[in-house]
């Protein structure tokens, strides 16, 4: 029975130190996926701010490039939400327009925001507004 109880210990132990060999060999092994995934990360997302760095710097460009809808001195950079707002034949009264205008560079495509914006101005949904303020001088 002493003998028996010895061997049943001795299994015991030895499975319990096979289960932390294991379990630490897992632990490694997920360790070792966990940094790969973080580099992998990582290097995407620096991938990512360089394509939007880029896009943000090349919008500054864009208006004088021979393919640019309206003439470079008719826009105003706005940036966000809309990078363009452009104003062509303004001394005409019947052929006066308003352009906006957003670029987009590489595999980008339009935010919900800027989608909504478009679809405003496909509907015609475009208001004026004139907002008057006193000016600064002394009576």
């Amino acid at each position: 029975m002493l003998y028996f109880s010895v061997v049943l210990l001795l299994l015991v132990i030895g499975a319990v130190i096979n289960f932390k060999y294991q379990l630490e060999k897992l632990k490694e092994a997920h360790e070792e996926e966990l940094r790969r995934e973080i580099t992998k990360a990582r290097n995407e997302g620096k991938q990512r701010s360089a394509a939007v760095q880029w896009g943000k710097t090349i919008e500054h460009f864009v208006p004088f490039l021979d393919d640019f809808p309206i003439p470079v001195e008719s826009v105003v950079f706005i940036g966000m939400p809309i990078d363009y707002v452009g104003f062509t034949d303004t001394g005409s009264k019947t052929k006066c327009e308003v352009h906006f205008i957003e670029v987009k560079s590489g595999s980008s495509f339009l935010m919900s925001k800027q989608k909504n914006i478009k679809k405003a101005i496909q509907e015609g949904r475009v208001k004026w507004h004139e907002v008057s303020v006193e000016g600064n001088y002394e009576k």
